[in-house]
């Protein structure tokens, strides 16, 4: 429940980034249209310029040709000559650098148009960031919701299940606390039966013939020192213990008021056949 719900907050999260980024689009459209007017306007002033400066050259070349006809006449000078024809070369300049600076203007104005159309699908593609956002939060809640929902099932269902051992005794031990995750197969506790107690002790290879499975049994401990408790022989090990050399043996003995526990020191007599 904890990752859905976490789950929508980074949902909502994308959603709010995703409606900046329209913003941020739809003021980058607005700019860029801006710079193409700009670029629109620039080229009918170079467009302008040209035909003023066209219009002037032409002046000037009339007046030169004039001026030249005088010079050859002798009723003009060199110096007005050159004067004339420095303003016409200055015009013819002028009017290459305005004609290429028209030229690069409908060159702003192919960029700037391929600019707008690009931010215009970077808005598309924003605005379609945004619905998947929202489909995204929706889906995010209603996984929320199913998860309630499967939480109060499976809360419903706890308090309906009952836990059972398959043997009764007493809890030595806890494996989880309360509120904790369990895994199936996991083990919850661990039961000791004491209803029934397991004594071992050892005895010397020479004793093993006059011992025998079943065979009975007596034992005391120090905690009840005038009460004698009585057992089975209920299986004897094949092997000695390597430490000690003496053969290991097992009584299954009843404990009547639960009187034994585990851990506790016994004296144990063998009961022998007559």
């Amino acid at each position: 429940l904890k990752v859905n719900e976490n789950n929508v907050i980074d949902r909502e999260r994308q959603l709010k980034l995703a409606n900046v980024q329209v913003k941020v689009n739809e003021n980058n459209v607005k700019d860029r249209k801006k710079q193409l007017k700009l670029a629109k306007i620039q080229i009918e002033v170079s467009k302008n310029n040209v035909k003023d400066l066209e219009a002037n050259l032409k002046d000037i070349l009339r007046r030169l040709k004039d001026e030249e006809t005088l010079f050859e006449q002798g009723s003009s000078t060199r110096s007005q000559l050159d004067v004339l024809q420095l303003q016409y070369s200055r015009g013819e300049f002028a009017l290459k650098n305005t004609k290429l600076g028209l030229e690069r203007a409908k060159h702003e104005i192919s960029r700037a148009e391929i600019n707008v159309d690009n931010t215009i699908l970077s808005l598309e593609r924003s605005r379609e960031d945004i619905k998947g956002s929202k489909l995204g939060v929706e889906n995010a809640r209603i996984a929320v919701e199913r998860t309630k929902h499967d939480v109060e099932l499976r809360e419903d269902a706890l308090e309906d299940t009952l836990v059972k051992a398959k043997i009764g005794g007493i809890i030595t031990a806890k494996s989880f606390q309360e509120g904790e995750v369990i895994n199936a197969g996991a083990v919850l506790f661990q039961i000791i039966d004491i209803k029934q107690v397991e004594i071992n002790f050892q005895v010397g290879e020479g004793d093993l013939p006059m011992i025998k499975e079943g065979q009975a049994v007596v034992f005391t401990t120090p905690s009840y020192r005038d009460k004698e408790f009585s057992g089975i022989i209920e299986r004897i090990s094949w092997t000695a213990d390597p430490e000690t050399g003496r053969f290991p043996l097992y009584v299954k003995a009843s404990n009547p008021g639960l009187k034994l526990r585990a851990g506790m020191s016994v004296k144990v007599y063998l009961l022998w056949e007559k």
